[in-house]
C-alpha cells in the first residue's frame, strides 16, 4: 500500500499509543475523528496493520517467553501452510514466521515453565516428525517495542518500557479477560468489554487503570506489517565475548537510535541478543552489518541473520476468555 504523510503520521500515533481516541489523534493530524476512523480502517483492510495490542507485562501473569527456531530437511509450500497453521491454532502462539536463512521457522510463544515448552517442541515434532533436523529454543529475559519511524518518517520516538522477567502477581479471571481482550483489540471499548466480562463500564475503567498504575499494562501499542509498505524484516542473532555490563548498554544505546532497528529482545540460548529491523534492500542491510561490525566488533561473537517471509502476530493469552 503506498502510504501518504497523514497515514504514516497515524501509524506513527498508533505506535505511540494504539488506543487514543479518533478525537485526539484528528487534532494531532488535522482531521476529523470520521476521517481518523476510515484511514484506520482502509489501513487494516490492506494488511499494513498486524494488531493494535496492549503492551501487556506477561511475566507479571506467570507467563515466560520462549522462542522455538526450527530447520527443515524440505520445507515445502505445504509444509509452509502447516506451519502457519500451527501457529494460529496454538493459544498461546505470540509471533510465528516462516524465515529464510539459518531456520525456517521461528514460533514466539509463552509457557509457565520449561514442562509447556517441552510439550509445545512435541507438539512440533508429532505433527512435522523427521522432517525437522535442528531446532533451538531460547528464553527471554528482556524486550522491547521500538518506533517505525524509518517507514514512517519523522523523529525517533523514545521505545516502550522494557519487558523484563518480574515476580508474578495475582490478579482474578475479570483482569485476566480484560487483559486478554485489550491485547486482541488495543481500541476494544470498556462497553464492549463490559458486555463479555459482566461489569460495569466504570468498573471496567477502574480496572484498567489499577492494571495499568500496577505494571500489568505497559502501553498500546500497534504492531505492522513490513511487506506491506515495501520493506523486508530481518532478525540478527547476535553472541557477544567478553561482554560487560557497560558494553552492553552501549551497545543497546546504539541500537535504539538506529532507525531502522524496530524490536530488541536479550535472550539466555545459543545466542545473547536478538535486533529485529526493517530495511528496504539487501544492501541496507549489508550496511547495517557493517557499521555494527566497525563499531563492536571488538565484543561480536557469531552472528546470523533471518529475513522474514511470512508472520502471524496473534494474542498468546486468549485461552484467558475460554
Amino acid at each position: 500500500m503506498k502510504l501518504d504523510k497523514k497515514d504514516r503520521e497515524l501509524l506513527t500515533l498508533l505506535y505511540l499509543d494504539s488506543r487514543a481516541s479518533f478525537t485526539s489523534m484528528g487534532k494531532k493530524l488535522s482531521l476529523s475523528s470520521s476521517s481518523v476512523e476510515r484511514r484506520l480502517r482502509q489501513l487494516k483492510e490492506a494488511g499494513v496493520i498486524s494488531l493494535l495490542f496492549a503492551d501487556v507485562n506477561l511475566s507479571k501473569l506467570g507467563l515466560k517467553a520462549y522462542r522455538i527456531y526450527l530447520r527443515f530437511d524440505v520445507f515445502d509450500e505445504k509444509t509452509q501452510i502447516d506451519v502457519l497453521a500451527l501457529f494460529e491454532s496454538y493459544s498461546r502462539t505470540l509471533w510465528g514466521t516462516v524465515c529464510q536463512g539459518e531456520y525456517d521457522v521461528l514460533w514466539r510463544i509463552v509457557a509457565k515453565d520449561e514442562l509447556e515448552v517441552e510439550e509445545a517442541v512435541n507438539k512440533v515434532i508429532e505433527r512435522f516428525g523427521i522432517k525437522i533436523v535442528e531446532k533451538t529454543v531460547a528464553t527471554t529475559t528482556y524486550q522491547t517495542y521500538l518506533s517505525w519511524n524509518r517507514a514512517f518518517g519523522g523523529e525517533r520516538h523514545p521505545e516502550f518500557p522494557l519487558e523484563r522477567v518480574v515476580p508474578s502477581e495475582k490478579v482474578d479471571k475479570i483482569d485476566l479477560q480484560i487483559l486478554s481482550l485489550l491485547y486482541a483489540n488495543a481500541r476494544e471499548s470498556a462497553i464492549n468489554i463490559a458486555n463479555k466480562v459482566g461489569i460495569t463500564p466504570e468498573a471496567v475503567q477502574y480496572r484498567i487503570q489499577r492494571l495499568t498504575k500496577d505494571g500489568f499494562i505497559l502501553g498500546y501499542t500497534a504492531w505492522f506489517n513490513s511487506k506491506n509498505i515495501g520493506f523486508e524484516y530481518y532478525k540478527l542473532l547476535i553472541s557477544f565475548r567478553g561482554m560487560t555490563h557497560q558494553k552492553e548498554t552501549k551497545f543497546l544505546n546504539f541500537c535504539l537510535e538506529q532507525d531502522n532497528v524496530v524490536f530488541l529482545n536479550k535472550t539466555i540460548g545459543s545466542w545473547d541478543l536478538e535486533v529485529d529491523l526493517i530495511v528496504e534492500n539487501t544492501q541496507e542491510l549489508h550496511n547495517f552489518l557493517t557499521e555494527i561490525k566497525t563499531k563492536f566488533g571488538h565484543i561480536i561473537g557469531s552472528h546470523h541473520h533471518l529475513a522474514v517471509i511470512q508472520e502471524r502476530m496473534l494474542n498468546p493469552i486468549r485461552e484467558f476468555l475460554l
